[in-house]
């Protein structure tokens, strides 16, 4: 009689493995999970971490302007706007990276405003005081970063120039919603550590971290994902938006010793761009942290695609 049991069985596993993707989604793509903290990944590279905190005191020296926008779906769209000293009409869009915030480019603001960029940090749905309950791995935050662009020209005028530029999620945002239908005013895209797509990143690191094989989970926790959350992870991907761009401009950063979102990654995004692109690989930086392992570098690269972005 025990034959009797196993289909009672299989549907217990089944629904106990179903309740676990739905716990996960809601973990991961959630508003409110664990934040990044930054201070816990330099705590043994004290160096770094004391530059860090020199950018920190240089933001904190300057007065932002708090700004918003509406998102296409509804939503309360927050950021801040830092003025450069000398009035100009170039601005650089910037997008933060999962569970984090605008604090991901504290040591690169000044730097931006120095070569006479407005420099506008977004807080990205379902993060700080923006509205949303679900992070959604840029699917539609490429469509408020959109927003984002019309609202800087509907409030400062179609005479602007606009540099996207993103880190990690906000990477791989900015360089999705190049295959939307922009403002003529976006003129170039900055991504550092983006992944080439939700899907491929979601996958690698759960096989990573989790060791959560693709098959047969992943199909099933994208479409508990779907349900739950709303969004496709395999609506868009970065490596297919630059296979279609001919338009923007790209720089891609990226450090080789990034063990969240692989080096790899950019290398796919560079290879499929057929714009005019760059790809400045920062030999033992970890994720986002490029611009401190290396700012001589960075600011090379940045410099000098900032000032050819004002000249489009």
């Amino acid at each position: 009689m025990w034959h009797l049991w196993i289909p009672l069985v299989v549907a217990v596993l089944f629904l106990a493995v179903l309740l676990f993707l739905i716990h996960m989604a809601k973990k991961v793509f959630g508003r409110g999970g664990p934040p990044y903290v930054i201070d816990d990944v330099l705590r043994d590279q004290p160096a770094l971490l004391a530059r860090l905190n020199e950018g920190r005191k240089r933001l904190a020296s300057l007065t932002p302007e708090a700004v918003e926008t509406t998102s296409e779906d509804g939503l309360r769209l927050v950021g801040e706007l830092y003025y450069a000293d000398e009035p100009t009409d170039h601005f650089l869009l910037c997008m933060h990276g999962f569970h984090s915030g605008p604090k991901d480019f504290v040591c690169a603001v000044d730097f931006f405003r120095s070569l006479g960029y407005n420099v506008l940090l977004v807080t990205q749905r379902a993060h700080g005081e923006s509205e949303g309950e679900w992070i959604t791995f840029g699917v539609k935050e490429r469509y408020d970063c959109r927003s984002w662009c019309r609202y800087l020209v509907d409030r400062f005028g179609d005479g602007i120039g606009i540099v996207l530029d993103g880190i990690s999620m906000g990477a791989a945002t900015v360089l999705m919603a190049t295959e939307l239908d922009l403002p003529r005013n976006v003129k170039a895209v900055m991504a550092d550590c983006g992944y080439t797509s939700p899907w491929e990143i979601v996958c690698d690191v759960a096989k990573r971290s989790m060791h959560i094989p693709k098959y047969p989970f992943m199909p099933l926790f994208r479409w508990v994902v779907k349900r739950v959350a709303g969004f496709d992870l395999k609506e868009v991907s970065a490596t297919d938006a630059m296979e279609r761009n001919e338009t923007y401009p790209i720089l891609l950063i990226h450090g080789m010793a990034d063990d969240f979102v692989p080096h790899h990654m950019s290398i796919s995004n560079y290879d499929a761009c057929r714009a005019p692109k760059r790809l400045v690989s920062v030999e033992g930086a970890g994720h986002g942290l490029s611009y401190l392992v290396d700012e001589a570098a960075c600011q090379e690269a940045c410099k000098a695609f900032l000032l050819a972005a004002k000249e489009r």
